[in-house]
């Protein structure tokens, strides 16, 4: 391929080759290092292709074996300039074009989001907005370790972020806390002060493994939503076994609890749905910037269709996209079809939604034990009921109240005065 690209700014020719002695002419050739590709026999004479500076060589060795050589096609770059060296306007037009194709590379054209789940999308974008590192920011004003900073004391949920440049494409990378709690903080370095770590829900202890602070519970126990696990106050006795001071830190721990979830699902056994007929048309919309041009299909579909929609934003080469996107709009024409499920359909169905929730709940770290749900159908529809055993993390951070221990001195010194 880079070969190919050189070969064409170059230049080169498809040359025939006639005469006395065309072998000796091609040895000659390979002798003095003049490249020749794509030969080919066609009988009487000889084609190839050859560069513009290895033809211009050739004039000796033709007088030497008698031969000599027609032009039949000239390839090339230089070509080209030539057959339109008049037509200034045009080159110029095209000089600007790739100008501005490369002043579009020093700006951000495409923002790629990833590992946020808590996060909307708009939210970070908005975030963006606020730190002049949006769409169509130059690129030379976006400091990406200085995002990545703003972001983690932003999101208290984001223990970890990355923010990098490629071409005209920003992509930020994100990870969560599994717990999703707004208190909980992952990163024990981040945390300054006093921190208890109370129970996130209603649990029943199943292991605790205290590294700081002061354990309030142990494994068994059962425990409400707001309870003290561990307590960030660490008592100091003196010889006599009696409190004479409190000293506070940062509660560490690892909490596992198990935990009850409650699921309920019903759905009809007689619904209406959409058939696609196989009948498509097309239409676009082209964005160029703040511009949309619509180019609506030749014939639209009869009542009622469906329309799906999709975006593909242009790019000059990977990971170098301009500010313009296609958006192709089907319309798909479909027909109501009445469906009536029958038991062991509407079985499956709640089974799936059954599994849907319970892979939600894995990829939040939740680790399902076991599940009791029953399937009962009434009144022509089918109602799911049960109860889902999991074992997860139960912990979650909160600011403790400190406290102050009133010595005797303390007391006469207020006395005194």
């Amino acid at each position: 391929m880079f070969l190919s690209i050189v070969k064409y700014f170059q230049g080169f020719l498809l040359v025939r080759l006639r005469g006395y002695s065309p072998e000796r002419f091609l040895n000659l050739c390979s002798n003095h290092n003049i490249l020749i590709w794509n030969l080919n026999s066609r009988g009487e004479y000889y084609e190839f292709y050859i560069s513009i500076k290895g033809f211009r060589r050739l004039k000796p060795l033709l007088k030497k074996t008698k031969t000599h050589l027609t032009i039949l096609k000239r390839v090339g770059f230089p070509f080209f300039l030539y057959r339109y060296r008049k037509r200034k306007i045009f080159f110029l037009g095209i000089a600007g074009c790739i100008a501005f194709l490369l002043y579009l590379t020093t700006f951000i054209w495409l923002i790629d989001i990833n590992g946020n789940s808590s996060i909307t999308d708009e939210t970070i974008l908005s975030f963006l907005e606020e730190k002049h590192s949006a769409f169509g920011t130059k690129k030379s004003k976006i400091d990406c370790e200085k995002l990545e900073e703003d972001l983690r004391s932003r999101y208290a949920d984001v223990i970890w972020a990355s923010v990098r440049l490629n071409g005209t494409k920003m992509t930020i990378d994100i990870q969560e806390n599994l717990l999703g709690s707004k208190n909980h903080i992952e990163s024990k370095e981040a945390m300054d002060g006093a921190y208890d770590i109370v129970a996130e829900k209603d649990a029943v202890i199943s292991s605790i493994i205290t590294r700081k602070g002061t354990p309030g519970v142990k494994a068994g126990d059962t425990v409400k939503a707001g309870d003290m696990l561990v307590s960030s106050r660490l008592d100091i006795y003196n010889d006599s076994q009696e409190i004479i001071n409190y000293v506070y830190t940062c509660s560490d721990a690892d909490i596992y609890g198990h935990t009850t979830y409650t699921y309920e699902d019903s759905f009809p056994l007689e619904f209406t749905q959409k058939v696609k007929t196989g009948e498509t048309s097309f239409g676009y919309e082209l964005y160029l910037g703040s511009y949309k041009i619509t180019i609506p299909p030749f014939t639209k579909p009869k009542e009622p269709y469906m329309i799906y929609k999709e975006n593909h934003q242009l790019a000059i080469a990977k990971d170098y996209y301009i500010p313009a996107t296609i958006k192709k709009i089907t319309y798909s024409a479909c027909v109501y079809q009445n469906i009536t499920l029958t038991k062991t359909q509407a079985k499956q169905k709640a089974n799936e939604n059954i599994l849907q929730f319970l892979k939600k709940l894995e990829e939040k770290g939740i680790q399902i034990l076991d599940k009791n749900v029953m399937i009962e159908f009434k009144e022509n529809r089918c109602y799911v009921k049960g109860s889902i055993n999991a074992l997860e993390k139960i912990g979650r951070y909160e600011p403790a109240e400190i406290e102050k221990i009133h010595t005797g001195e303390e007391t006469k010194e207020y006395e005194s005065d």
